[in-house]
């Protein structure tokens, strides 16, 4: 039997860091598992199915760079999956370390963003993991900025390598890439089911982002793909018109299990148990709900078909059935019809008041919507004013009364102030999109059971309007506009007051 000498054991140890390093060379996973800037014990690098072949195709295609041929990715995973480590903090200084005369262009919805990533970047390729990979890799000096950083060789001269972050609107012209990187061109669902945003992004993604290409280029786009005719929906439609367009291979990666291009399915039911077990799935399905879920967990966004909340899950309760006001905190939300144009129109919009409340039960991801009453009127400025002070009086001074923000409105909220004593009024600052700001009621509505509607004789009209809700603004919506201002209101912001009444509260809170 062979034995071996201290230096034997010496010289085996380097032999296997050579080869680890190697690796780390060669395959993208390795590279980020050897060059891993956060603490392996409490914040690891966790790999899932979907991480093993978003790095195998980088491998493959800087591979291709190297041999003369371009590569075109777009990558769809869901949120929370370790994406931006794969691509927009560990790829830039991986590319350098094989390219390191080459140009990168990292690219996100905003500035800062980008920059953040590149600023992490750099630190990789000043740690020493970094150098023991490529010691003839070196920053500039001079490279002080996070959203751009240039390369040197051993000699302190540059190599021509650089990296350049921006955001996808600003600051690309005048910089070229051998590798492009576009990290989530959209910020959010507002901006999402916008068409003037969504034109923007493709316009700033065919004449800015895919101008600035070199000769022999790798594209990488990961993204969370919010809508169906956001950027990459767009790609894969020009894909089926136009033969000459860029061919992006298509590497999506739904929530849920399933078929994999014929290669077979997840290990498990979703598709990162790694690192979320599958009560992190279900809560995220049941919060999101079937619009949102479809892109964001599942990687295919649908289009909105009727009405956007389902009502087949709604419950009616008798009166005795209501929680108190002490067991939930409820608002009366207005919305005025105060327009000249609204009130004169063949078909006039109405003002109407909503007591509502939300309640969180305990294990139950998703709200539950309370509708106790509904006013609605169709009546002059002085006349409406002269309601609403009615209904407020007679809801009492626990019931918070709240209306919609708009310059429109300001009047008659002063009124309210000045003219209903005795109630706190709230004024909701309203922005962005009608169907947007509903989003948040639709799992609550697909959710069975989560909708619990006192029955009263404005019961049908109500229903009506919450059936045929689409968003276009061709249908009556104050109902619908009352929810979502009440979910605003009592859940998704803190309560916005009057200045005398937060005067007031800051001398009680003295005493």
């Amino acid at each position: 039997m062979a034995t071996y000498t201290d230096r034997d054991r010496l010289a085996l140890l380097q032999i296997l860091r050579d080869e680890e390093r190697d690796r780390a060379r060669k395959k993208h996973r390795h590279f980020i598992d050897y060059c891993w800037m956060k603490d392996k014990a409490r914040d690891p690098f966790i790999v899932g199915f979907h991480t093993k072949r978003i790095c195998w195709s980088i491998d493959r295609a800087i591979e291709n760079f190297k041999q003369g041929k371009s590569t075109y990715l777009m990558i769809s995973v869901h949120h929370r999956s370790g994406k931006s480590d794969l691509v927009s903090r560990y790829l830039g200084p991986h590319f350098l370390g094989e390219c390191p005369d080459q140009e990168v262009l990292q690219v996100t919805y905003q500035a800062d963003l980008a920059a953040k990533f590149s600023g992490f970047g750099r630190n990789i390729m000043r740690s020493d993991r970094y150098k023991e990979l490529y010691p003839g890799v070196k920053l500039s000096r001079e490279t002080n900025k996070k959203n751009e950083w240039v390369i040197n060789d051993l000699t302190g001269n540059p190599t021509g390598g650089r990296l350049y972050a921006s955001g996808l609107s600003s600051g690309l012209t005048g910089n070229g890439a051998s590798l492009g990187i576009l990290d989530d061109y959209c910020s959010g669902r507002a901006e999402a089911e916008s068409l003037v945003q969504r034109d923007n992004a493709w316009d700033a993604f065919t004449d800015d982002f895919m101008t600035r290409l070199a000769p022999v280029h790798i594209v990488m786009i990961l993204a969370t793909s919010w809508h169906w005719d956001d950027i990459n929906g767009r790609i894969r439609q020009k894909m089926k018109d136009d033969p000459a367009f860029p061919r992006f291979e298509l590497l999506s990666f739904p929530a849920k299990a399933q078929d994999y291009r014929g290669k077979g399915f997840y290990p498990g039911k979703y598709l990162f148990l790694e690192r979320f077990d599958e009560s992190w799935y279900n809560s995220q399905y049941a919060t999101l709900g079937r619009y949102s879920a479809a892109a964001l967990l599942d990687c295919d966004p649908t289009q909105r078909i009727g009405g956007q909340l389902s009502t087949e899950g709604i419950i009616y309760h008798d009166i005795s059935e209501c929680p108190d006001v002490y067991r939930l905190k409820w608002a009366r939300v207005w919305d005025l019809a105060h327009t000249e144009k609204q009130r004169q129109k063949d078909d006039p919009d109405y003002t109407s008041g909503t007591l509502l409340a939300f309640e969180r039960r305990p294990g139950d991801p998703v709200l539950h919507l309370w509708i106790k009453h509904v006013k609605r009127v169709r009546l002059g400025a002085s006349k409406r004013d002269a309601e609403i002070k009615r209904i407020a009086q007679m809801d009492g001074p626990v019931i918070r009364q709240a209306v919609e923000s708009s310059l429109d409105s300001k009047d008659a909220f002063e009124y309210l102030q000045q003219n209903v004593k005795g109630v706190m009024w709230h004024d909701i600052p309203i922005k962005g999109d009608k169907t947007v700001r509903a989003t948040p009621l639709e799992p609550i509505f697909e959710a069975p059971g989560h909708v619990h509607v006192i029955r009263g004789d404005w019961n049908q009209d109500w229903i009506d309007e919450i059936e045929k809700f689409t968003g276009t603004g061709k249908e009556h919506d104050d109902q619908v506009d009352n929810l979502s201002a009440g979910y605003i209101f009592l859940v998704g912001s803190t309560f916005h007051i009057s200045e005398k009444h937060r005067r007031q509260l800051a001398q009680r809170r003295k005493k």
